[in-house]
């Protein structure tokens, strides 16, 4: 039994630093990753943690808006020209530096984080394109840091109800959670807040006496031990507090928060604490001033009392009030009876909703597209107390630092795989109104998911750069796509709208024909996690052959026409350049038959058994019957030689009486000249052997000539 449970923990142990192992190596393209932060530096070789499942390299921050310095080591080392490496802009950080290549031995960049304390699952994401193979990874990263926070207690009394205000002394006020919400405790009340880049701790008792809360502060992103445990709880500070009765009876209303509605007459029903002195059916003032005079805050009307010693009230707002500005006195005319407190807001009004995009400008149009993140800033009255909620974000950050009563911004996350159009802003449960609406991803991707065949195999077009010399009959080009090349896990780019032109020039650049395929829709395949929400209907799932839509079929082109077929983005589908892509394919020829009539001058002719070697003969009449070859790899450009077979009529234009060297022979000939283009006039040298007829002779020849081609 020992020896099988001993087991099973190894087998657990060798899992868990074989996910980390898989996951951190990076596609096998790094050995190592490294981050030097300040004077620290972490590695992926001691410094990964398993987090969620996930292996994440870990690094301590000093700041929110920290720089780092990231190297990363191929495996191999010695500079891999072939390789790059490409890092994904991302709204989390800024690239200070960009990659480079080091020393031959590592790549390295530097980036700056906005806010390391908002920003959720950061993350380096990578291409890295090698030997015409491109990976796409991502490096997730776990940032910590030592958070240290500590109450400032300037007093030990409190009185009953009233607001004590203390600051909290940290060396990261920004990586504290300081939600700003209250919190009840049995003797007391408190909410931990951020303003003006100042944490702070606002507490109300409501028991008289020698009490004791016990606050605990934690932070956002967490702290790690040296065991590689993680923590957020910061502290649990103690404090004590001597609790006394205040001057004026403090009269608690059991509504912390009243709205201000314009045009209502109508009071508010509220429960306020029961008092001997508080008379019912009688109307009071409420002042933000003990002394006379003061401006009229609202009027509370008793109704009657209640068997929970409390007394149903009306309270009819009539000016905004924040409790944090002081305390508001009850008044008999203009005695102070009580104490009490409470937010009189204004009436919660939406006047304009705008998002930001990074490296967009503000917009109001409240399309959204699914996997973002965005910046939404609501404007209006009466917002500061508000609590907005997205239906069905993955997360909905509030930035303290720029909320007031009259703007507040919020860091949404849209899930990549929302199922609704439209995405309701409630304010706790009711609507108010305002939504995002939800549209699919329409970017131009790059045309790595198109493929033309025009022999065995279909290519994909991205690597057709150079023109394509084909040996052999074209059948037919077909046109293919890849659906599940669209879409990735976290890099959408939705339906791709496509135009194809098709032109074919003849051997000598002339135009054949001239053809388009004005819509070509391709969808995301069922890899995307938006495949089931796009409209299919019009998507095309055939390949297109460009035989059909030609009157001329590429099957029965001459050698050495020319195919063009271009691909690209239709430009009035998207709001950016689209790509573009030119195959040239060239129906090739290694070989060409043709009849030249030459004119050789002064040939060496030796005759096989005639003792001594000749001198140069005459003009001689030449016509041979010749093989011509092409270089394989250069368009339409002969190799600079020449074999062929015919007729020699030696010194043909010797018309003396007595010349007795006058033959025709039929012989094979080799011959070098010059590859000038469209040249009908050359001066080839000429090599080979025959037989003369008259004197039935064997013989070889070489010698130059002049070459006249028909």
């Amino acid at each position: 039994m020992r020896n099988t449970i001993l087991v099973f923990f190894l087998l657990l142990h060798f899992c868990h630093f074989a996910q980390i192992n898989r996951d951190i190596r990076l596609l096998n393209h790094f050995s190592k990753v490294e981050i030097l932060a300040d004077t620290s530096l972490f590695s992926t070789k001691k410094d990964v943690i398993l987090h969620r499942n996930e292996s994440h390299l870990a690094f301590e921050f000093q700041e929110d808006d920290q720089t780092i310095e990231v190297r990363m080591y191929p495996n191999e080392l010695g500079g891999d020209a072939s390789k790059t490496v490409s890092l994904s802009k991302s709204e989390e950080f800024v690239i200070i530096d960009s990659i480079q290549f080091v020393n031959d031995s590592y790549f390295r960049f530097k980036v700056r984080f906005k806010s390391i304390s908002k920003s959720e699952f950061i993350a380096f994401v990578f291409e890295v394109n090698s030997l015409n193979q491109s990976n796409n990874f991502d490096l997730k990263l776990f940032p910590f840091a030592k958070t240290r926070a500590q109450i400032n207690i300037d007093t030990d009394e409190l009185y009953i109800g009233e607001e004590k205000r203390f600051e909290i002394i940290s060396n990261q006020i920004h990586n504290l959670k300081l939600s700003g919400e209250w919190i009840k405790e049995t003797d007391f009340e408190y909410r931990l807040y951020e303003r003006n880049g100042n944490g702070f701790l606002a507490i109300v008792p409501t028991v008289l006496g020698n009490k004791s809360i016990v606050i605990p502060i934690e932070s956002k992103k967490p702290m790690l031990s040296a065991e590689r445990k993680i923590n957020y709880l910061l502290t649990k500070q103690t404090l004590n507090f001597s609790i006394k009765g205040s001057r004026l009876s403090f009269l608690k209303i059991d509504k912390r928060e009243i709205i201000k509605e314009n045009n209502y007459t109508e009071g508010i029903e509220i429960q306020l604490d029961n008092n001997r002195n508080l008379q019912i059916n009688k109307t009071y003032r409420i002042e933000n001033r003990e002394d006379k005079g003061g401006p009229l805050i609202a009027e509370l009307f008793t109704v009657r009392r209640l068997s929970n010693d409390k007394v149903l009230c009306l309270i009819r707002p009539y000016q905004l009030h924040n409790s944090r500005n002081g305390y508001l006195f009850i008044k008999d005319n203009d005695n102070p009876l009580f104490i009490t407190n409470l937010d009189i807001l204004p009436e919660l009004k939406i006047h304009k909703m705008s998002i930001l995009r990074e490296g967009k400008n503000w917009t109001t149009d409240n399309s959204v597209f699914p996997g973002e993140t965005i910046e939404v800033k609501l404007e209006g009255e009466g917002l500061a107390h508000a609590k907005f909620d997205f239906e069905d974000v993955v997360y909905m950050i509030l930035d303290s630092t720029t909320s007031n009563e009259k703007l507040i911004n919020y860091k949404i996350k849209i899930p990549v795989d929302i199922k609704k159009r439209t995405l309701e802003l409630y304010h706790h449960t009711k609507k108010v109104g305002n939504y995002l609406q939800i549209i699919e991803f329409q970017k131009p991707r790059s045309l790595d998911f198109v493929f033309l065949n025009y022999g065995d195999t279909p290519k994909e077009v991205k690597n057709l750069v150079q023109p394509v010399l084909f040996n052999g009959t074209v059948r037919d080009i077909v046109l293919s796509f890849k659906p599940n090349l669209i879409d990735e896990e976290n890099h959408l780019f939705g339906k791709q709208f496509l135009e194809v032109d098709i032109r074919i020039l003849g051997p000598r650049g002339e135009l054949i024909e001239m053809q388009r395929i004005e819509q070509i829709e391709v969808c995301p395949g069922e890899n995307s996690p938006r495949f089931a929400f796009y409209d299919n209907g019009n998507c095309n799932r055939q390949d297109i052959s460009i035989n059909a839509i030609l009157s001329r079929k590429t099957h029965s082109l001459d050698h050495w026409s020319k195919i063009e077929v271009t691909i690209r983005h239709k430009r009035d589908k998207y709001a950016t350049q689209g790509y573009t892509q030119k195959v040239e394919i060239y129906l090739q020829k290694l070989t060409t038959f043709d009849v030249d009539v030459s004119f050789p001058a002064g040939l060496v002719i030796k005759k096989v058994g005639v003792d001594g070697f000749p001198g140069l003969g005459g003009i001689s009449l030449a016509m041979l019957a010749q093989f011509s070859f092409y270089d394989k790899d250069k368009i339409r450009r002969l190799k600079p030689y020449k074999v062929g077979a015919g007729f020699l009529a030696q010194n043909a234009f010797n018309f003396n009486p007595e010349n007795t060297d006058r033959d025709l022979g039929i012989v094979v000939l080799g011959s070098v000249y010059p590859t000038r283009k469209d040249s009908k006039l050359s001066f080839p040298l000429y090599g080979g052997f025959g037989y003369f007829l008259n004197q039935d002779k064997f013989f070889y020849l070489i010698g130059p000539g002049i070459r006249i081609s028909l």
